[in-house]
């Protein structure tokens, strides 16, 4: 008997939910994830235009941010690579996209990991500079420590996504995924691509209020 090409024939193993219901699961994941990113967006924003001359002056975005924004795009670009070489079959092809998505993941925590500490360090500075000015360092603590906060919490979601892509990586080279069984490939690459947006207009609302 000839099974259709799609990613939910013999998928389910006993103890694991249907595809549709792990797909529409993600869904509603990623709409909660989009909700927190947004609620904080519009929280700096705030801060950002509360009209407090201790936030209002020019922020320092450390230039690593630009090679690890490079390294997010570049995830979604060689996954999705990898979901179509899956669908074509193309095996040898797929395992290194997908391995690739998985080196540019650690690259993206490799770059953003000292810009973290950057951050943090210009943090302290203009904590000092207000000091002595004599102003109330409340609002610059709570600006640059926004800023940091997203950066951290969004790389802590590319943590998990690190995680999945090893799972993926390894079922991959044991030959697990083919292009009818591809649920958990097709996830990874939904999780990439949210986390792709977000970071972009994360960093494009750093830059444009900057």
């Amino acid at each position: 008997m000839i099974r259709p090409a799609t990613d939910e024939v013999d998928y389910l193993t006993p103890g694991t939910p249907p595809p549709k219901a792990s797909t529409i699961g993600l869904w509603l994941f990623l709409a909660a994830l989009t909700m927190l990113f947004a609620a904080s967006l519009v929280g700096y924003l705030l801060i950002r235009h509360s009209g407090n001359r201790a936030v209002s002056g020019p922020i320092q975005l450390p230039k690593l941010l630009y090679f690890s924004t490079a390294m997010v795009i570049g995830v979604s670009i060689t996954i999705s690579l990898a979901v179509s070489s899956l669908h074509r079959e193309r095996q040898h092809s797929f395992r290194l996209w997908i391995i690739l998505s998985l080196l540019l993941g650690i690259a993206f925590i490799a770059i953003q990991t000292p810009a973290m500490i950057e951050l943090i360090q210009r943090h302290e500075v203009l904590i000092q500079q207000l000091r002595r000015m004599g102003a109330a360092t409340g609002a610059g603590t709570a600006l640059y420590g926004l800023i940091f906060v997203l950066v951290l919490l969004h790389a802590l979601h590319v943590v998990g996504g690190i995680i999945v892509l090893v799972r993926v990586s390894i079922q991959g080279v044991r030959g697990r995924y083919d292009h009818e069984h591809f649920l958990p490939v097709k996830h990874a690459a939904m999780y990439w691509h949210f986390l792709d947006v977000v970071w972009i207009v994360m960093f494009s609302t750093f830059l444009l209020t900057r």
